[in-house]
């Protein structure tokens, strides 16, 4: 999946889906409170990854690229 910078829904689909992830980690899962404090890290940053690649991909099904051509309306 390619995303242009022409596309900012796709880029703020990500955005959501990051600051999706980081709320995730943050309030909802409390064994990442209990872990280690380096696997709790790499634990909330893996969280914010899936959230941006989620956000991208549900953002690319919601916003399709238009095809190109004139309008006839």
């Amino acid at each position: 999946m390619k995303v242009y910078p022409d596309d900012w829904r796709i880029r703020l689909s990500g955005a959501a889906g990051r600051m999706t992830g980081g709320a995730i980690g943050l309030f909802v899962i409390k064994p990442l409170i209990e872990l280690p404090p380096w696997l709790g890290g790499i634990a909330f940053i893996a969280l914010i990854g899936v959230g941006v690649v989620l956000g991208q991909v549900v953002g690319s099904r919601l916003f399709p690229p238009s095809s190109g051509g004139p309008s006839t309306a």
